[in-house]
Parts: C-alpha cells; structure tokens; sequence
C-alpha cells in the first residue's frame, strides 16, 4: 500500500511538473517536455535605468518540442533596441533594432522528484550580423512538497565584430551567472517566489570584471496548458564597479530589469 501511495504522489508530482516546466524567469529547472509535446513562449524583458535615462527592450519568440522523455530542443527569434538620454544632444537616442536567431539543447539527466535531486545540462547558440554567442548551464533544483528550489551556474563567452579605423576587430566577452532561486506553489494555479542573481562580465579588451547582485519576486499563474510568470529584479548593489567605485554597477547594467514570459504548449 505504501509503495501504491509514493508511486502516486511521484507521478502527480510529474504531471504537475510536465504542466509548467517554469517557475521562474531568470532561473532554469530540469524539467523537459515530453517526446512529442510542443510549447510556443513568449519572452518580454525591460532593462531600466542608468545615471540617466535607458530603457533596453528585449524580446524573444520561441518554440520548443520535446524530441524523448529527457532531450528537448527549441528555436528563439530575438529583437532588442535601446534609448538611451545623449548628453550631447539633450535628447533620448533610439538605437536600431537588433535581430539574432538562437538554438536551445536541454537534456534532462536525473528527475526533481523521484531522484535526490534534479540535473539538466543545457546548451544555447546565438548568432547576429555582429555577435557570436554560446550559453551553457549547469541546472539543479529539488522539489520538496509544495517547494521548489533551483540552482543555475551559467558560463556565456560571446565574440562582437566591429570596424575601427577600417580595421575588422574582434572583441570576446565572458558572461559568467550563478543563480538561486524558491518558490512556494500556493494552489494548482498559482506560485509565488523570489529570485537573486549574481551576474559578472570580463571584458577582454578592457581586463575589466563587472559584477552585481539582483534580486526580486516572481509571480506564476498557470492553469490547463498555459502559464504566465512576472518577475522584477532590482539590482541590490555593485559587488565590482569599474576604478572601485562603490552602489550600483551602472556602468554593466542597469537599476531594474524586469521580465514577463508567458506559453502555450499543444
């Protein structure tokens, strides 16, 4: 009878999972779609707030499909534009928009529920007109009654063409991420939770490491076949700012960022 019971309670756990493979915005789960099992997402990210006004928009449109019971694969369409206050001018700059086209790995090794714990490898590949880049994560998470916990280290080297002087150069940054993150699942409809991310960037060209630490709520709302989660990640403080400065790192990033995805899988 025992064993009837944890048989039962580890496959709804699984169905739950299945149903929702994200409580979090910034932070993965090992979670993958089953063999056959498709997902349209969509992405929405405002970075806000520097010395003076910046606002960067982010979108990504992405479609995922489960290839077996532990290998999913997905394609994402990016666009991203800033505008930014010139201090030469006394007016707000609208950049270009900037389109790149990625391709996702995520391979599932050991499940959050029936397992110690969960473990994903996950592989990403980004290429623009300018910009090379290739994000792999090392994804953890436990799911503990009605708790979830998550863990991801990120390492994202990227290289950006440019022309100075007529010359073709070659810059290579280094984006490295540790991320943790809890949630507490309220009902079958909605989990609320919080977020902290350390970000840190080493720019070749420079020999200069950025670092800050951001932190924040997330909000998720699913129900059937569709989910929706809010998040808002203010930064806490500079960990490292460029000449030792100290407060916010605003010379990397930004005073908030926040970021709403919602999905539909048939």
């Amino acid at each position: 009878m025992k064993k009837i019971v944890l048989a039962s309670f580890l496959l709804l756990s699984t169905m739950s999972l299945l149903a929702q493979d994200r409580v979090f915005n910034y932070t993965y789960q090992s979670a993958v779609l089953e063999k056959g099992e498709r997902e349209l997402e969509v992405s929405i990210n405002s970075f806000d707030g520097k010395e003076d006004y910046f606002r960067e928009l982010e979108t990504k449109i992405e479609f995922e499909v489960g290839l077996t019971s532990k290998l999913q694969t997905s394609f994402y369409l990016n666009t991203k534009q800033q505008a930014a206050f010139e201090k030469m001018t006394g007016e707000i700059v609208l950049s270009p928009s900037e389109i790149s086209i990625s391709n996702e790995w995520k391979y599932k090794f050991s499940d959050p529920v029936a397992n110690r714990i969960g473990f994903a490898g996950y592989a990403e590949f980004t290429i623009a007109t300018d910009e090379l880049e290739i994000e792999m994560k090392a994804i953890f998470d436990k799911k503990i009654g009605r708790m979830t916990h998550a863990f991801n280290a990120t390492l994202e080297p990227e290289w950006e063409t440019t022309v100075i002087e007529g010359k073709k150069m070659v810059y290579n940054n280094l984006n490295y991420n540790f991320n943790y993150a809890l949630c507490y699942n309220i009902n079958k409809i909605w989990n609320l939770g919080a977020e902290i991310i350390n970000r840190n960037i080493y720019v070749g060209k420079d020999k200069l490491t950025n670092s800050a630490l951001f932190a924040g709520p997330t909000l998720g709302f699913n129900i059937d076949k569709f989910w929706i989660n809010l998040s808002f990640s203010p930064q806490v403080t500079g960990l490292k700012n460029p000449n030792n400065v100290s407060g916010l790192n605003l010379n990397a990033y930004t005073k908030t960022d926040t970021k709403i995805i919602f999905s539909y899988s048939f």
